[in-house]
């Protein structure tokens, strides 16, 4: 029988090594939650546990230190969670037409509306990832006025949703306020009204929403670099969500896109180091890319495949 332990502390690093350095955080598991341990590594030094985890449905196996864990004994198999109504989507629908080169936070609000906007149609995985680079040239992110950062503000979630929303995925640009959801769940019909049932999301709580709710909308959760670079190539959409320590500073978010001839990712020994990136920011630009998310500032990070 598998022996169980359970996280002590309010969170805990799954680490891909059993090494306390920034680069082998896989992600945090929140306190309370069950771990399955798995055999010992020949390698493996004294003070870790080996164990497999889930993280939004997702089954992860990584190395946690030992005086994290309580052991637990193993209780009867839970009872599924409860089915929640289907939450809907939350979108401002527009008075004006919002054009992708348009400046101001009002038109940043809603969703980008020019006629002949470029799609993911497919059907083809090569298909899917051309119309993808389709959308980054028509986005044009290193030179439009809606993404130019300015007066301390930066636009990497602006652009995360344009992306996503024009080849189909859904990210929020503005979610349900909490007392707009306990209607929703209760089967109420609720409309969007700015700042009464929908609320902008910044790049710190989109983190909390794909947690929350992106697998209720199509977002699988992934831990491997290499996974994710190649979901990108074969025309899916896939982001990295980064949310900062200090809630006051800004967050980030960017887009891993489909591999061209000019633009590659880093790979050591065949596996993915860097995945290449598009996004807005500090600096804007359609390809490139570092790893950003183990930087010190980042209290936790995901990466997230549209399924």
């Amino acid at each position: 029988m598998a022996t169980l332990y359970q996280i002590i502390p309010l969170e805990a690093n799954l680490r891909a090594q059993p090494l306390l350095v920034p680069k082998t955080v896989l992600a945090q598991l929140k306190q309370g939650q069950r771990v399955e341990e798995l055999p010992a590594t020949a390698q493996q030094p004294a003070g870790w546990r080996r164990v497999r985890a889930e993280l939004q449905g997702t089954p992860v196996e990584g190395y946690v230190k030992a005086f994290l864990l309580k052991k637990v004994a193993a209780g009867p198999v839970p009872s599924p969670p409860a089915v929640l109504p289907t939450i809907p989507e939350a979108r401002l629908p527009s008075p004006n037409p919002i054009r992708r080169n348009q400046s101001g936070d009002g038109p940043r609000v809603f969703d980008l509306t020019e006629t002949n906007q470029p799609g993911r149609p497919g059907p083809a995985p090569a298909d899917r990832a051309q119309q993808l680079a389709a959308i980054l040239t028509y986005l044009g992110v290193s030179r439009s006025a809606r993404y130019a950062a300015g007066r301390g503000k930066t636009y990497c979630n602006i652009y995360a949703h344009d992306y996503a929303h024009l080849a189909g995925a859904y990210l929020p640009r503005v979610w349900w306020t909490r007392k707009a959801l306990v209607a929703l769940v209760a089967g109420q019909a609720v409309g969007p009204a700015y700042g009464t049932t929908v609320q902008e999301l910044n790049a710190n709580s989109l983190y909390n929403w794909f947690e929350e709710f992106g697998p209720e909308f199509g977002w699988r959760r992934s831990v491997d670099l290499s996974e994710v670079q190649q979901a990108a190539n074969a025309g899916l959409v896939c982001i990295i969500s980064g949310q900062r320590r200090d809630l006051n500073t800004s967050g980030h978010i960017c887009a891993v896109v489909p591999e061209t001839a000019q633009h590659r990712a880093k790979r050591l020994k065949e596996q993915v180091s860097v995945p290449l990136m598009s996004q807005a920011g500090a600096s804007n630009f359609e390809y490139g890319g570092r790893v950003w998310w183990t930087g010190a500032q980042f209290a936790r990070f995901g990466f997230w495949i549209h399924a």
